[in-house]
């Protein structure tokens, strides 16, 4: 973890802007003679303290839209001294609190003295934002100085607090005190230093990235180049899609994939259709310990302990040729497995035609055409896949946004973009069939560039976890993918 260290000699050179407050419970600060020096105080507070300042404001916002957070962490050292730093004659040893009261009392004051002013709407700071690596500090006899205690507070958290959650600004509060010592007395003017952290909130800069668009277009829509709208779903309503156009898989289907597909993990909500992977047992109604063959893994476990969910579009909405348009988000956590894919109506797979618009695993995108191979369930494969940092590193908050994949089909090309950037072109002269392998049919065509009457591609959506290409299974759960919509143009 990335630590920024607040080095006190030379606080006035920092990134971040620090100024310096009263800390003393007191309203009078003045000093007025018949100083004790052998008074203990946190040394830090000495070095700030004139009279009338000696608290620690930092300045925390998220960082600007595409760049990566640069600092996890800030670390404040501290150490018990005498005044002046005197050598000490006798071992002292004192409580490090987090003074609460002393907080409290300022906020109290607040409109009594403008000093009192930038305690106003304060909140003390969680205790999960913070670490302090000791409750004691000791100074030995013959020493000027403790060792030092650490403070280290997670500006990243307080960011995601902030940003994710409460999306205001908020300034919260750490009032760190010296108490109980055991031989010197403490000095009631550099026993405390409140930390201050300004906590801003940055709205995004695009906010419709981040959302689904509710609007949707009209039945007639058509795009330049001449294409027409053939069919769509906006995923406007509530509940689950339309079973005119989708239907929903159930139970284990493909890969090895540990998510067992259930119909109530898909709803459509907030404009999107939602898709939920959750980490839940699921007995399986067709468990056979003793079951053999190529899919026998179905059988054989006796649970899934995962469930999700997939649809695929029913057959009155397979499509040939045009331009399909998916707006979507998806998690990009190891072991989840989202995708925007289409496999041929007739024929056995391959040789109806695989395509794969999006898929993700392994951090990578994949985007891929799949036909009928040298064998039977054997595939030829023209894939291509980028590192999802090739897109993190260019924009952080690039998985909490809303991407555009779309695919442009006519009987030369099938290309596949992700927002405009090309990630696959495949030329359709490449992609004959085999031979069909003892499946009877579908053997000699071209599954992507043929004349067949009321033959193409049926579309899926799904959220898949672990599998031949999944695993293993680190994230977080529950996970989310949200589709915006789905469009499929054809020129007219």
């Amino acid at each position: 973890m990335k630590n920024k260290i607040r080095i006190w000699a030379v606080l006035c050179v920092a990134a971040c802007t620090i100024t310096f407050f009263a800390c003393d419970d007191e309203k009078d600060i003045t000093y007025k003679g018949n100083l004790d020096l052998n008074l203990l105080g946190i040394k830090q507070a000495s070095e700030i303290w004139d009279g009338t300042k000696c608290n620690v404001t930092t300045n925390i916002q998220q960082p600007k839209e595409g760049e990566s957070q640069k600092v996890d962490n800030f670390s404040y050292r501290l150490n018990l001294a005498l005044y002046q730093n005197r050598k000490a004659e006798k071992d002292a040893t004192v409580d490090l609190v987090i003074a609460t009261d002393s907080l409290n009392k300022a906020i109290a004051m607040v409109g009594t003295s403008s000093i009192y002013d930038v305690f106003k709407d304060v909140e003390l700071l969680p205790e999960e934002y913070y670490n302090l690596s000791a409750s004691k500090m000791e100074l030995s006899a013959d020493s000027k100085i403790s060792e030092e205690v650490e403070l280290n507070v997670y500006s990243t958290k307080l960011i995601t607090l902030i940003q994710d959650e409460r999306k205001k600004s908020a300034t919260f509060v750490l009032p760190i005190q010296v108490q109980n010592s055991s031989s010197y007395t403490i000095n009631g003017k550099t026993n405390t230093i409140m930390f201050f952290f300004n906590v801003t909130y940055v709205a995004p800069a695009n906010p419709e990235d981040y959302v689904a668009d509710g609007e949707g277009v009209p039945d007639d829509h058509t795009l330049e180049g001449g294409y027409k709208l053939l069919w769509h779903d906006e995923f406007n309503g509530t509940g689950a899609p339309n079973a005119e156009m989708w239907r929903f898989e159930e139970g284990f289907q493909r890969n090895e994939e540990d998510q067992w597909y259930k119909k109530e993990n898909a709803e459509m909500k907030e404009n999107a259709l939602v898709f939920t992977a959750k980490q839940e047992r699921v007995k399986n109604p067709n468990y056979n310990p003793n079951a053999t063959g190529g899919n026998s893994w179905k059988q054989t476990r006796e649970y899934a302990e995962y469930t999700s969910a997939c649809v695929v579009a029913t057959n009155n909405y397979a499509f040939k040729y045009g331009r399909l348009i998916v707006r979507a988000k998806v998690p990009i956590e190891q072991g989840g497995w989202p995708a925007i894919w289409s496999t041929g109506n007739w024929y056995e797979w391959p040789l109806g035609g695989e395509i794969d618009i999006l898929e993700f695993y392994k951090e990578k995108i994949h985007a891929n055409l799949c036909w009928g191979g040298s064998s039977r369930w054997n595939g030829t494969w023209n894939s291509a896949n980028y590192p999802i940092t090739d897109f993190t590193s260019k924009d952080a908050k690039w998985a909490e946004k809303y991407h555009i994949w779309r695919m442009d089909w006519d009987e030369k090309y099938i290309r596949i973009y992700l927002d405009d950037v090309l990630l696959n072109e495949t030329d359709l002269s490449t992609t004959n069939n085999k031979g069909d392998h003892g499946a009877g049919d579908g053997g000699n065509i071209n599954p992507f560039s043929n004349n067949i009457e009321g033959f193409g591609q049926l579309m899926m959506l799904n959220l898949a976890i672990g599998g031949n290409n999944g695993r293993p299974i680190e994230a977080t759960f529950p996970l989310e993918y949200r589709v915006d919509y789905v469009r499929v143009y054809q020129k007219q």
